[in-house]
């Protein structure tokens, strides 16, 4: 059978798993694309976000904040090169000696931000398994995959934001390959493996110690100077961007809301993470809350460490059921108002008695 009916505006509609009315659903936006793969692929992917709990994978992505750093980006980069040469390569145990390589990359990566391997993991394991499970339910043969899979990592570098995104590219990539070694190789996969030492094992990377003069050196067989060229002009450019984000949202009158019970909804290719203890910019973004409903389509706004707060540009109009900034617009519920403070800076209040 089939249910129709009219989601809640609290809500936050997106491609996702969402519990609503005591059941948990797989929710695709309209339209689907006309391309069979790419629907059974998108739909395939928020099922098994939605069995995913019940699977035993109680997990939260985490940011990776390193991923917007310059080195971090040139040794994601370096690892999704290997893996792009992987594909393309024409025997197995060559493709089988880019995924080592690959792994290298990886290893040195997690060396050189500690805290990098955990918070990477439980990404993959959120959105990883999810996106290597719809490519896989999706229809195409092994030979449109492997295209698929490399058109993917080709355009990859022109992802706005690496630090919520990578996993859709990793996982796939490594569960190709592991898959014609042993097609049920995901079914070993719990919530609480880490499937970096799993993929080390599985390609039978030995337990050398990555020295950087190595890692140098590998680099060059995967246009290593092209890419870190690329991404000091892009560090350059992006030091700017950030001083700007700063003094919008942390420096200049702002509007300061604090979080009570919110759901919210984003794209995660963009997010733009400032320092560990200032948080992150998302350039679009759905909140909905106590308070009433947040819709930003442009200019962005900080969500504090931890999602305590949220912070948009000064109110241009403020009205009693609305308030609209540059990029905005807040539908606000009854009860609560906003407050300037000493600073001169807005601050969602909640009305006395109400």
């Amino acid at each position: 059978g089939y249910y129709t009916g009219v989601l809640p505006k609290e809500i936050s509609f997106q491609n996702t798993s969402l519990d609503w009315k005591g059941k948990t659903w797989a929710t695709v936006v309209l339209p689907l694309s006309p391309n069979k793969y790419q629907r059974l692929d998108l739909i395939t992917h928020e099922l098994f976000h939605s069995a995913q709990l019940s699977l035993g994978f109680d997990i939260r992505g985490s940011d990776n904040y390193h991923l917007d750093e310059k080195d971090g980006r040139v040794f994601l980069r370096l690892e999704l090169e290997a893996l792009k040469k992987a594909l393309r390569a024409r025997r197995l145990s060559l493709a089988e000696e880019h995924l080592r390589n690959a792994l290298i990359f990886r290893k040195y990566r997690h060396l050189v931000y500690s805290g990098s391997q955990l918070s990477e993991n439980k990404l993959e394991l959120l959105e990883g398994l999810a996106t290597y499970t719809g490519q896989m339910m999706s229809g195409r043969d092994k030979w449109q995959l492997r295209e698929y899979l490399i058109a993917r990592l080709e355009d990859y570098p022109n992802t706005p934001s690496f630090v919520r995104s990578f996993a859709y590219e990793t996982v796939a990539v490594y569960g190709f390959f592991l898959y014609q070694k042993n097609n049920n190789w995901n079914k070993g996969i719990s919530g609480e493996t880490d499937l970096t030492e799993f993929f080390e094992e599985a390609f039978e990377l030995d337990m050398r110690i990555v020295l950087p003069s190595y890692v140098r050196q590998l680099s060059e067989d995967y246009r290593g100077k092209e890419i870190r060229d690329e991404e000091t002009l892009r560090s350059e450019k992006h030091t700017l961007t950030l001083n700007e984000l700063r003094d919008k949202f942390l420096e200049k009158p702002r509007l300061e809301i604090k979080l009570e019970d919110m759901n919210m909804s984003f794209d995660p290719v963009n997010p733009i993470p400032l320092d560990v203890d200032e948080g992150t910019v998302y350039p679009t973004i759905r909140i909905s809350d106590n308070w009433g409903i947040l819709t930003v389509t442009g200019g962005g706004a900080l969500l504090s460490p931890g999602l305590v707060w949220v912070v948009v540009s000064e109110p241009v109009e403020i009205g009693e059921d609305e308030i609209t900034g540059e990029g905005w617009r807040i539908e606000l519920n009854k009860g609560y108002y906003l407050e300037k403070n000493n600073q001169g800076n807005y601050l969602m209040t909640k009305k006395k008695n109400e």
